[in-house]
């Protein structure tokens, strides 16, 4: 199955209509859904990992953005609203061009792998639904291991994270990978210098909160192309935390996603939440998905190590 665009729109006709075009367009690797009520598409996606949702504009603000995944609004004003929020295109323009701006930016949200340059670097992510689940230490203690044997990169989005013997502070930081990036920075390998900690090349270090909230997926797959081409890496391991647009572009361009499990109901609805947030910004995800249990680090990277051979 492909990535899944579905539209939302009550005008079944219109629905019908348009789903046939983009349907006869035979797009590789997409396929187009298309439902006429909430209700329809929200059995839908529980079932299914769609990866964008264009969706009739008062629907949407019906539904409060619970859609979990990219929103693409289609609006029955030709004078489209400004501001913030999700991208507007108007719904009654020819078939084709709606298709365009559908597709387009679909293209331009989805971070590429082969284009950021990861080349052979293997990407692994380690991740949970909650915080204080070992995740900080899992990724570290697993990326100190790794380095004994290959060249390693290490990095976090823990703002709280401090290396092993590192001195706090200086070049380096996330911060400013961050702020290279966002600049469209020709030069990010000149211009960061990592940290030798544990014969492995670190980054890490956010000034603020905002620096992780405000960074898209695009931009975050961009950060780890570049680091993965800069050292030319073995391995880039990325303490990613729980689920934000920032973790989620790593996890997109991961060849390996390390979710630790909690236990209790509490933890098992946190996960399910993830495991469908995760879904639908990446349709593969569960593909490339490594569940451990949560225990004393060592053991965890002991089954990690061991399942992935």
């Amino acid at each position: 199955m492909g990535n899944i665009l579905a539209i939302l729109d009550e005008e079944g006709e219109y629905v019908s209509r348009l789903l046939r075009y983009l349907n006869s367009r035979e797009e590789k690797g997409i396929e187009f859904a298309a439902f006429t009520s909430e209700e329809s598409f929200r059995q839908y996606s529980q079932k299914h990992a769609v990866s964008l949702l264009v969706c009739e504009e008062t629907l949407h603000a019906a539904m409060q953005g619970e859609s979990g995944c990219p929103t693409l609004l289609l609006s029955a004003g030709r004078r489209l609203r400004e501001g913030n929020g999700p991208p507007v295109i108007y719904k009654y323009q020819p078939a084709q061009e709606i298709f365009d701006a559908i597709v387009g930016y679909y293209r331009e949200m989805k971070p590429s792998v082969k284009a950021e340059g990861t080349g052979n670097t293997k990407i692994l992510t380690v991740c949970s639904a909650a915080g204080g689940s070992g995740v900080s230490t899992l990724a570290y203690t697993l990326a100190k291991r790794k380095a004994k044997g290959e060249k390693v990169a290490f990095l976090s989005l823990d703002p709280f994270f401090q290396a092993e013997r590192a001195e706090y502070g200086g070049n380096g930081t996330l911060t400013e990978a961050i702020y290279f990036i966002r600049q469209n920075s020709a030069k990010f390998s000149e211009k960061i210098k990592l940290k030798t900690v544990e014969r492995m090349d670190c980054l890490y270090g956010v000034a603020h909160w905002e620096d992780l909230c405000e960074i898209g997926r695009k931009e975050m797959g961009v950060l780890l192309g570049q680091l993965a081409h800069k050292g030319c890496y073995q391995l880039v391991v990325v303490d990613a935390g729980a689920f934000t647009a920032a973790s989620a572009g790593c996890m997109e361009i991961s060849d390996v996603v390390v979710l630790i499990s909690g236990e209790g109901k509490k933890s098992a609805e946190k996960e399910q939440e993830f495991m469908r947030q995760a879904k639908c910004a990446d349709a593969s995800f569960a593909d490339r998905l490594l569940c451990v249990s949560r225990q004393p680090a060592e053991k965890m990277v002991e089954e990690v190590l061991q399942k992935l051979g």
